[in-house]
C-alpha cells in the first residue's frame, strides 16, 4: 500500500540478497509466528489467552531493555507492575466489589 510513496532514488544501493533476506524475514518469520500464535491461541482457554494478551507487552519491554538497554521511568515500570497485576487478577479470579452510594 505504501509502494507509491516511495521514493526509489532514496533507496540505498544494495546487493539483490539483502531484498530477499528482508522479505524472507518479513514472509517466512513474520508468517511461521502467526501460524503458530494463532494455532496455539485455538488450543487455550478463553481465560489464559487474555492473561496471555495482557503478558505480551510486558516481555516486548524487557526484551528490549535486555537486547537493547532502554531503561523505563517510573512510571512506566508503574504500568508494567499494573499489566502483571491485572493478569495475575484475572487467572486467580479476584473479584473487586464496587461499593454503591
Amino acid at each position: 500500500m505504501l509502494a507509491p510513496f516511495v521514493s526509489p532514488s532514496a533507496l540505498p544501493h544494495q546487493p539483490v540478497s539483502v531484498g530477499l533476506i528482508v522479505l524472507t524475514l518479513g514472509v517466512v518469520h513474520t508468517g511461521l509466528m502467526y501460524v503458530l500464535l494463532y494455532g496455539a491461541i485455538q488450543k487455550l482457554p478463553v481465560a489464559l489467552t487474555g492473561a496471555l494478551s495482557f503478558i505480551y507487552p510486558v516481555v516486548a519491554i524487557i526484551v528490549d531493555w535486555v537486547a537493547f538497554g532502554h531503561r523505563l521511568q517510573w512510571l512506566q515500570w508503574f504500568g508494567v507492575a499494573a499489566i502483571l497485576f491485572a493478569a495475575a487478577a484475572m487467572q486467580q479470579g479476584w473479584m473487586f466489589k464496587r461499593h454503591s452510594n
